[in-house]
């Protein structure tokens, strides 16, 4: 039988934690404060550590070093209501063994508390290292659940040199995360060297990438380093990695793997080492089953896979978003009328949060002083998608309006059409993630926009197979 020390000051918590470590056949003591669990820590010597963020006096992450010198190596879990960012970076620096989000589900606690019991901590995990300073941070702003996730993949993979790759829609914010990505690194200090390849012209796109010799071409006067050895040390960030050509892709894959790459004109390979991070809006794995990305390639980069949730998936955080703007477009901040933010908060946000800051700085010139009121904003934008054949989303609207009519003239169906449209489109969406993501709730729940207990509920609702 093991001991589990739960210092959390929500008795719900306690409690909850307490009767899934008795499931377990285990010993569970409650403390509502650091101080208090410290002293319990001292006496029995607990094997298993959950420990909460906020707590009165002693936050949890500033007592984990506390607990360390009493606990020594004891897996602690990180758990809060109120993640972020940077509460996500300390966790991890901290050697925190895992970090739940509240509110989380009996079955991930019970998982948690599991594997503690079957892990020791990695020892280099608690090591400290330099924090970029805070002038320096990438303003990634968002309170929802999603983002939160988002906080903590981030810390996860920024405290290793693991390759990612982020997938997300155009203006959502890829740029950021791979930034914050980098400087939370230990290599923060070193260069981080974003290159958007769609921009890049196919005629020179290898000689930008991998640099080029004196006369290895008309015009190449003197030779010149590519992106990839600027690099160096640090990160290189291939923005609308879907659009590497072919043959350049060849190229970027043994640099990666080998850590060297051979310039336009070369005989000899210059030494690089970086981390890399790609980042698209297109379904990178489409493009690997149409010929269109080699699929080493593909797997060189996925290492690590960070999906970037729209703005339309996180509604709640558009008026901490809209401050956030405001803040940096003039020295005092406009307020913003109730219906402004109400309006912000329906529209559809095609072009994510690029596009929201630009309506923010719209109605900054336009109100000039005062109140921000719903008639300064621009007008909303509409859906940039490519019409034609391909236009899914068209597809789909026309098919839901045709079945729309279908159902509003089922006679039999009147006071239940809502319900009877929405479980013919929802029970298929659920169905497809699951089978996407074998099965999984939370990957599954992080593409969709839910929260897992939501997730299962839903699927208990429909009985979709998990």
């Amino acid at each position: 039988m093991s001991k589990i020390l739960v210092v959390d000051d929500e008795q719900s918590i306690c409690w909850g934690i307490t009767k899934v470590a008795t499931m377990l056949g285990h010993e569970a003591e409650v403390a509502a404060s650091a101080e208090e669990g410290l002293r319990l820590a001292q006496t029995s010597k607990p094997d298993v550590l959950v420990l909460d963020v906020r707590l009165p006096g002693i936050d949890g992450i500033t007592a984990v070093e506390q607990f360390r010198q009493v606990l020594g190596d004891v897996p602690i879990i990180i758990i809060t209501a109120f993640g972020d960012m940077q509460t996500a970076v300390r966790a991890v620096r901290s050697g925190a063994f895992e970090y739940l989000l509240k509110p989380f589900d009996v079955a991930e606690i019970r998982a948690a508390i599991e594997r503690a019991l079957r892990t020791s901590p990695v020892a280099e995990n608690t090591a400290e290292t330099a924090a970029p300073a805070a002038g320096d941070e990438p303003q990634l702003v968002g309170q929802t659940p999603v983002m939160q996730e988002l906080f903590k993949q981030i810390a996860l993979v920024a405290a290793t040199d693991t390759s990612v790759l982020l997938q997300g829609e155009s203006g959502a914010g890829k740029e950021l995360v791979a930034r914050a990505i980098h400087q939370h690194s230990a290599s923060a200090d070193r260069p981080f060297v974003a290159v958007n390849v769609a921009a890049l012209s196919p005629t020179v796109a290898e000689s930008e990438l991998f640099g080029h010799v004196a006369g290895a071409y008309t015009g190449a006067q003197r030779g010149r380093d590519g992106l990839l050895v600027q690099a160096n040390g640090g990160t290189l960030f291939l923005d609308e990695v879907a659009d590497i050509p072919l043959p350049i892709q060849v190229k970027l894959l043994r640099a990666v793997e080998q850590g060297e790459v051979l310039p336009v004109g070369a005989d000899q390979p210059v030494k690089t080492r970086f981390r890399i991070i790609g980042a698209s809006h297109q379904n990178l794995k489409q493009r690997v089953q149409e010929g269109e990305f080699r699929h080493d390639l593909y797997f060189r980069l996925c290492a690590f896979e960070i999906v970037i949730p729209p703005l339309r998936q996180r509604a709640d955080d558009i008026p901490l978003l809209v401050q956030h703007f405001a803040s940096h477009l003039a020295p005092t901040p406009r307020a913003f009328a109730e219906e402004t933010l109400a309006e912000l908060a329906r529209r559809p946000w095609h072009g994510n949060v690029r596009e929201l800051r630009n309506a923010i700085e719209h109605a900054h010139v336009v109100a000039r002083s005062g109140l921000v009121m719903p008639e300064h904003l621009p007008p909303a934008q509409p859906s940039f998608q490519a019409t034609g054949d391909g236009n899914h989303e068209q597809q789909l609207t026309e098919a839901s309006r045709a079945r729309a009519d279908e159902l509003l003239s089922d006679p039999a169906l009147a006071g239940d059409v809502y319900n009877r449209f929405l479980s013919e489109v929802e029970r298929p969406l659920l169905n497809r993630a699951m089978d996407r993501f074998s099965g999984e709730y939370a990957p599954a729940a992080r593409a969709l926009g839910l929260h897992r207990t939501t997730l299962k509920k839903k699927l208990e609702e429909y009985e979709v197979p998990e």
